[in-house]
């Protein structure tokens, strides 16, 4: 197979199937305040369900070797931590809007592109690695950032910083798609045989994840309007090449290749989380900086990740 089928074959039904959430929203069929619903579908049931059968039908000794979980953690919180700080610094931001800038420039949208992508690319098998860094960016990225912005919210002004940050770690283990997929891994470190109804259950809805989050994605898109400013083009150019970037040269550090080399990588050049628009307004904090960050991260990524997938061939 060519590398030119490979990139198509990757991009083609992603990009058809955000292009159907564009027009879907541009005509008038949905509104784009309906991807938030669309979102709620696909983080709170579809993908925990396709987690959880990755997890709970792999072998313990098929897990990822420590240099993925420690090039994984490098590459999101230590690079959370780099973005925080130029967000400090550089753009003169208080703390809660350094903690939206911070998820704006590294928190990659596994969900909503990236696992369409390895799947596209890797098949099933890379499923595993995705699971892993699904888990790992859900218990360090949000926690994180979410205790900066809320340390700007009025319910919030007066706790101290551990009980933020406590508080932040029990909201990310409560979310599906943290303790669901961890549930799969101690039911396949007991040894347990997923009956096939169980499994075929699970695939019904798990199945409809990629499709669904990709339309969200659009019909979210089709209601954006492109407000560039400074820091949209700096949380880009961070997020699709700077992020891919330090997970290659992580991965060749740590002496990683084939399979998990390449799913650092793809993770890594996926577009910042279309997620965090929510997050801005939740706190009300950089909704026009989102916005345009989440727009012209996901068309950038169309060439970055397309460019990972070459390298990674």
């Amino acid at each position: 197979m060519s590398l030119l089928t490979v990139i198509s074959s990757a991009f083609v039904p992603i990009g058809f199937v955000i292009l159907l959430g564009v027009l879907a929203g541009r005509i008038g069929i949905m509104k784009a305040e309906a991807s938030s619903m669309l979102a709620v579908l696909v983080l709170e049931f579809c993908l925990p369900a396709e987690l959880f059968n990755a997890m709970a039908t792999t072998s313990l000794k098929d897990l990822p070797d420590w240099q993925f979980f420690v090039a994984t953690t490098i590459g999101l919180l230590g690079l959370s931590i780099v973005a925080y700080a130029a967000a400090i610094w550089i753009f003169k931001k208080p703390m809660n809007g350094g903690g939206l800038q911070t998820l704006n420039a590294a928190f990659p949208n596994i969900a909503f592109v990236g696992i369409p992508v390895i799947l596209a690319v890797t098949g099933k098998s890379g499923m595993v690695y995705a699971v892993i860094a699904v888990i790992i960016s859900s218990l360090l990225q949000p926690p994180f950032a979410l205790t900066l912005l809320a340390s700007g919210s009025p319910e919030q002004q007066g706790q101290k910083g551990f009980s933020l940050l406590l508080h932040s770690i029990w909201g990310s283990i409560k979310l599906p798609v943290v303790w669901v997929p961890v549930l799969g891994v101690l039911f396949s470190m007991a040894q347990l045989h997923l009956p096939d109804i169980a499994k075929a259950s699970f695939d019904v809805i798990g199945v409809a994840t990629s499709g669904v989050a990709l339309f969200a994605l659009g019909l979210q898109l089709s209601g954006q309007k492109l407000r560039l400013g400074r820091a949209a083009f700096f949380n880009t150019a961070f997020k699709n090449i700077l992020q891919p970037v330090v997970m290659w040269l992580l991965a060749l550090a740590l002496g990683m290749h084939g399979e998990p080399m390449r799913v650092l990588i793809l993770l890594g050049a996926a577009p910042t989380a279309s997620l965090n628009i929510m997050f801005a307004l939740k706190y009300n904090v950089g909704l026009e900086e989102t916005d345009a960050t989440i727009l012209l991260s996901t068309v950038l990524s169309l060439v970055t990740v397309g460019v990972a997938i070459a390298v990674t061939a």
